[in-house]
This record gives structure tokens, sequence and C-alpha cells, in this order.
């Protein structure tokens, strides 16, 4: 069983590449089956992607996983906040090439308590331009977060 580093991605875009990215980028778990599609609702104002499983798998990640089985997106806003998690850690090369392939902006701080480390990382379309595993002398004392992930 791995450990966990989670924390909340934050998707950044044109309101049309964030679709986009909800429609191709993700799937709903169900052990990977590709035999299962998630529900799509559009509205004028906003789209609801459903999954009848517990959240969905990143598309071309390695053991990626949004904590959510309903997920809103307002038209109005160019940022969409997911709950993530990854085994062991956010492979930062894998993101950057899910963020050029929807040409999507991606920002996550990941926290990780089994091996005592976070990662703060984000990628501009396909670019990383930060990607720092930060370490601790007492984890629970320094990170602000000691309780997520692990």
């Amino acid at each position: 069983m791995p450990n966990w580093c989670e924390g909340t991605l934050k998707v950044r875009g044109s309101k049309e590449d964030i679709i986009n990215f909800l429609k191709n980028g993700i799937k709903p778990m169900g052990h990977f089956s590709d035999s299962e599609e998630a529900e799509i609702k559009e509205e004028e104002y906003f789209m609801i992607v459903k999954t009848g499983k517990s959240g969905f798998y990143l598309n071309d990640s390695r053991r990626g996983f949004i904590e959510e089985d309903e997920i809103w997106f307002d038209y109005e806003q160019d940022v969409l906040a997911l709950e993530y998690k990854q085994a062991w850690g956010i492979e930062a090369h894998e993101l950057a090439s899910i963020s050029e392939k929807y040409n999507v902006d991606f920002k996550i701080y990941g926290y990780e308590r089994g091996m005592e480390f976070n990662q703060d990382i984000e990628i501009h379309k396909g670019t990383i331009i930060k990607n720092e595993e930060v370490k601790f002398k007492d984890y629970t004392w320094e990170c602000t977060n000691p309780n997520i992930g692990g």
C-alpha cells in the first residue's frame, strides 16, 4: 500500500480548455475501466461532471486521483480546484505533459505525512515553473497541515 501525497490541484485556463480537460483528461475510477463514462451536464453558466464511483483517475498519470465524485466548474472562474492525491509523490513531469496536452496550468502544494515531506509544484502550459520538495526537522511542528497525506 503506497503513501499518498495529497493537496488541492488548481487547474487554470480558458473556459474551453478547462472544459476539454474535464471531458477528456479525467475518467471515473471504476477500477480504471474504460467502460464507465462520466455523466456530464452542461448548463449556461456551469458544468457538472459526475461519477457513480469514488472519484476520478487523472489520465496519463501514474496513480493520480481526484477524490471527488462530482466536479462543478463555474464558467465565470478561470481556476478549478480539485482534491488530488498521487502515490508516493506528485510527478511533476506527468503533470507537465498533461498541462501541455490540455493547454492549462497546474499548481499544487502536496503533503506527505508518512515520509514527512511536502511538494510545491507549478506548471504553465507544459513548462515546469517550480518543483520543490520541502523537508522538515520536526514535521508535525513545522508543517502547516501535518495530518494530510501519508
